[in-house]
């Protein structure tokens, strides 16, 4: 049933190396096609999943609410989801999505690589050579030319592959796997852990940059906080055995998952968190005045304590000041009167 994706991709691959005629580059121009396939998705899914986060309270108040009757609940969230435009799949949408384009290039570079004869096209040549007495030689199937699947005869890739026996690209082979190799020697096998080995990095670093904008679903989650940790080394591992070319796919969807993911974080999540850090700052300016006033008021205080005549007295009315100025201009008033008036007369 997948013979027909096979060919399509297939013809993809070859019209990739019919624009660039090199294995390597064919096969991670494949897999950036894919991603900018899978990215829209990928996006979608992240904003469906913040949306579920926001109305996170809501959702647990539903199922509060409901817990003793699970048909009304599976109603009233499938009602609330609806209104709110969240897909509760939204989040497995980008995985589910690529295990069968990993299906498809496993079973894809298996078709392309698929080799002239088999075990009994080695029985055939021992007993040819014992028949005709020729001195007996090895026949290993990894040195028989390619007879390739899935791509039309005529085309540019399958006119290159039926006169080879490799897929040459940086030293490597794609055809043949990591464990392949070593059987070869292991100066042989070195561009191949190398390969091994940036699937790695890039795992490690894409996982990294996940948790470090899902901080808190990680540590509320301990058990996707280890799934996150094992997957990037359980990828190559898995990878050892497989043709190098599927592990070329692989480093090459780490790197554009890394491009993604940092779009993502830009995009959407920083946007997502920009209120939390105005109100941050806000809150911030907030303290900043309310410290300089307290300063303003400590500073009058001393003011007011160092000159205290300056200060209205508590307890003083408007009364009891008027009557001390004009207690005050009483005095004022005799004592010029009797410098300046005549001397007075002695008694009669």
């Amino acid at each position: 049933m997948f013979e027909g994706f096979f060919d399509l991709v297939g013809s993809i691959l070859n019209f990739f190396y019919t624009l660039i005629p090199s294995y390597g580059l064919s096969i991670m121009l494949l897999t950036v096609l894919v991603m900018v396939l899978i990215t829209p998705l990928t996006v979608k899914s992240t904003r469906s999943m913040l949306q579920m986060q926001r109305l996170q309270p809501e959702m647990k108040r539903i199922q509060t609410k409901y817990k003793d009757d699970r048909e009304k609940l599976n109603e009233e969230l499938m009602k609330f989801y609806r209104e709110n435009s969240i897909n509760p799949l939204g989040g497995c949408l980008p995985v589910l999505a690529q295990m069968p384009v990993f299906i498809i290039m496993y079973q894809l570079l298996r078709g392309l690589t698929n080799r002239v004869g088999g075990v009994g096209s080695g029985i055939g040549h021992i007993a040819g050579q014992i028949q005709t007495g020729e001195t007996l030689t090895p026949w290993i199937y990894e040195q028989q030319v390619f007879r390739p699947e899935h791509l039309n005869p005529g085309t540019n890739l399958y006119d290159s592959l039926i006169s080879t026996n490799t897929m040459k690209f940086l030293g490597m082979d794609l055809a043949l796997s990591a464990s392949q190799a070593l059987k070869s020697g292991l100066l042989l096998a070195l561009p191949y852990f190398a390969l091994l080995l940036i699937m790695l990095v890039t795992g490690i670093y894409q996982n990294r940059q996940l948790q470090a904008r899902n901080k808190s679903a990680a540590s509320a989650n301990p058990q996707q906080q280890m799934i996150m940790k094992v997957m990037p080394f359980f990828l190559p591992v898995f990878s050892f055995g497989f043709p190098a070319g599927l592990a070329l796919y692989w480093c090459t969807q780490n790197f554009c998952r890394i491009g993604t993911n940092a779009y993502i974080t830009r995009s959407i999540y920083r946007k997502e968190h920009e209120p939390q850090v105005i109100d941050a700052k806000s809150k911030e300016k907030v303290t900043e005045d309310d410290s300089s006033s307290t300063k303003s008021s400590a500073k009058a205080k001393k003011e007011i304590e160092r000159t205290p005549d300056k200060a209205p007295k508590a307890g003083s009315s408007q009364k009891s000041q008027k009557a001390k100025q004009n207690s005050a201009g009483r005095k004022s008033g005799s004592g010029s009167s009797r410098r300046s008036g005549t001397p007075r007369k002695s008694g009669s």
